[in-house]
């Protein structure tokens, strides 16, 4: 069984640990798979209606509107279907193409903190914190209706 069959089945066989997270493969049309997203509970908070939210692409297919398009559609999924209140998400300052994102799929920085990511030299990385809530989605949802606008 080749390595992603086995990271499959392993998760397969452990639903129950992972029954509040979402995970999605992305794919390109000829199967070949170029990252992953997953949405789970915030354990800052005794409610599953707040999420956290990561992704991570292949470096080769960044910056190509995959990410942009998977999350887009995910977003929608988790406040349309699921039903969520808001999500969580933070990306370290040296990381831009991940909090640039964040801003065009509408979220908003909230603040700036010490992340858990460390680097070459053992410190600490700081991350941008952000928001996005339930009303600000559907704000504007609606405004861009009818326009070229992230949620359509």
């Amino acid at each position: 069984m080749g390595q992603t069959k086995k990271w499959y089945q392993l998760k397969i066989d452990n639903l129950e640990e992972y029954s509040d997270k979402y995970t999605w493969s992305i794919f390109l049309k000829n199967g070949e798979v170029i990252g992953q997203m997953s949405v789970q509970p915030n354990h800052k908070y005794d409610n599953v209606a707040i999420r956290n939210i990561g992704w991570y692409i292949n470096p080769k297919y960044q910056r190509l509107g995959y990410t942009t398009e998977a999350a887009m559609k995910i977003i929608e999924f988790m406040f349309e279907v699921v039903e969520i209140e808001r999500i969580e998400t933070e990306a370290t300052i040296v990381n831009p193409s991940s909090w640039k994102l964040m801003e065009k799929l509408g979220f908003e920085r909230v603040e700036e903190s010490i992340s858990s990511h460390i680097d070459d030299e053992g410190n600490y990385l700081m991350q941008y914190n952000y928001l996005l809530t339930k009303e600000k989605y559907n704000f504007d949802k609606e405004k861009n209706f009818g326009q070229s606008s992230n949620f359509s």
